[in-house]
């Protein structure tokens, strides 16, 4: 049986390698067939598929980002009491997320599948990508309940310090929904709706491994479904952790779908390029998510194990780690632009605005990737209202207004100013709540799990 890996004594540089990096390779990894997903729709179809594909993109990001943040509080809570040495707790834990995310996805399944219509018409969506949109979006919607499992597995992976093992889910996903692609996209000619079942079909490979392993027991957690009920403890728990930080992943979300739709009332080409901008910028970031996951996990164990000053060390040494490569990334896309943004689309108008957004948006690269292991620090040391401050004042006080504001002054590339806003100030406030020594505060929560 597997066991978890501990990230509270040795070498801190290698536990943060030794986590990070199986993350960092599925995220670009990830990135990459996000990418694919793209490249194929706009070389393959038109801009009309395109722009369908780049309008759902934000969409379902806010499903799946906030699917993310409670995804931190379980990893927090099941990190928190491995650290901790309580095996069974963690299992009682683990148990309850199951029932938890089952009841979200069946809930998230209906009501996507009511209110298609509605949500594509608040973000904009051009009249010629309609169709498209609704039929890639219904597709999603549909496979609501492997994403959900798809992403469980990963935390409670992750949650144990495994991180090889949720690469394994991506690995396999990835390189399904690119083969996938290829039949529906490029065979069968299905445009984004061959996309939409692509991915899908993608996940539920990737469910069925990650549900496999567990009920074979090959983890340091055993899962049976006749365990899997609400533990008031434990729910407690992951809602305390989980309900702050997916909030905030909705502020962050509903931020950037106002920056989708202000992109988009720029026309077809300019929401064509705004979805091409931003699939490269998904690719040049790829650390932003891994170290955030690496930083919840590290820190909740060290804290969980009494380790405060060894969870702080950690942090800036992340930081290092991860604002490095993003400038590299930046360099490398700035120098680029031009022949990234016309792999996908050969429309020159499209293939400008994006060149144009990029060298804007290219800027925050190292802004994330400082942000990653910032809320992962701060989430994984039990800073909730922390988190929430951010939200509000990044997200809904600066990012929203400076969508509006810098496209009215810059035209369509001042929509990449309002991406740029955002990490900037959340590194800010990150950054002064830390030194100030208030982090502190929140570390009684996690000791109290």
């Amino acid at each position: 049986m597997a066991r978890s890996h501990d990230m509270t004594s040795g070498s801190i540089w290698q536990n943060l390698l030794r986590f990070a990096i199986p993350i960092m390779i599925s995220n670009l990894v990830q990135s990459t067939y996000n990418a694919v997903d793209m490249l194929f729709v706009g070389q393959f179809t038109g801009t009309e598929s395109l722009a369908a594909v780049s309008v759902c993109g934000p969409i379902m990001n806010v499903m799946i980002i906030t699917l993310s943040g409670m995804s931190a509080g379980v990893l927090v809570v099941v990190s928190g009491l491995l650290g901790a040495g309580d095996l069974k707790q963690a299992q009682e834990a683990a148990h309850t997320s199951i029932a938890l995310y089952t009841l979200m996805a069946v809930v998230t399944t209906v009501l996507g599948i009511l209110f298609v219509p509605q949500i594509l018409a608040i973000v904009q969506t051009p009249e010629a990508a309609m169709q498209e949109a609704k039929r890639y979006l219904y597709t999603m919607f549909t496979g609501t309940v492997f994403s959900f499992g798809y992403n469980l597995i990963g935390a409670l992976q992750r949650g144990l310090g495994n991180a090889v093992a949720s690469m394994s889910f991506v690995i396999v996903s990835s390189v399904a929904n690119i083969l996938l692609d290829a039949v529906f996209i490029i065979g069968l000619d299905m445009g984004a709706f061959g996309a939409a079942l692509g991915t899908v079909l993608s996940q539920v490979a990737a469910f069925v491994i990650g549900a496999v392993q567990f009920a074979k027991g090959a983890t340091a957690l055993r899962i049976s479904l006749r365990e899997v009920r609400f533990h008031g403890k434990h729910l407690k728990n992951i809602l305390l952790f989980g309900v702050p930080t997916a909030l905030n992943e909705v502020m962050v979300n509903t931020a950037m779908l106002t920056v989708s739709g202000v992109a988009n009332s720029f026309g077809l080409a300019s929401s064509a390029a705004y979805g091409v901008s931003s699939r490269i910028d998904s690719l040049a970031i790829f650390t932003d998510s891994a170290m955030h996951q690496t930083m919840s996990a590290y820190a909740s164990q060290n804290v969980g194990a009494g380790k405060n000053k060894r969870a702080l060390s950690g942090l800036w040494r992340a930081i290092l780690l991860s604002a490095s490569i993003a400038f590299c990334t930046a360099m490398l896309v700035l120098t680029f632009a031009r022949q990234f943004a016309a792999c996908f689309d050969s429309n020159p108008e499209v293939v400008e605005q994006s060149v144009a957004l990029l060298r804007v948006t290219v800027w925050s690269y190292p802004l994330f990737a400082t942000v990653g292991p910032l809320i992962g620090f701060i989430r994984g040391t039990g800073n909730l209202e922390a988190s929430l401050l951010v939200g509000v004042v990044a997200q809904l006080c600066c990012r929203i207004p400076a969508s509006f504001l810098f496209a009215r002054l810059m035209g369509f590339p001042g929509v990449g100013v309002a991406v740029l806003i955002g990490p900037l100030v959340s590194v800010s406030i990150y950054v002064w709540y830390i030194l100030s020594g208030r982090w502190h505060k929140g570390v009684a929560r996690v000791a109290r799990l």
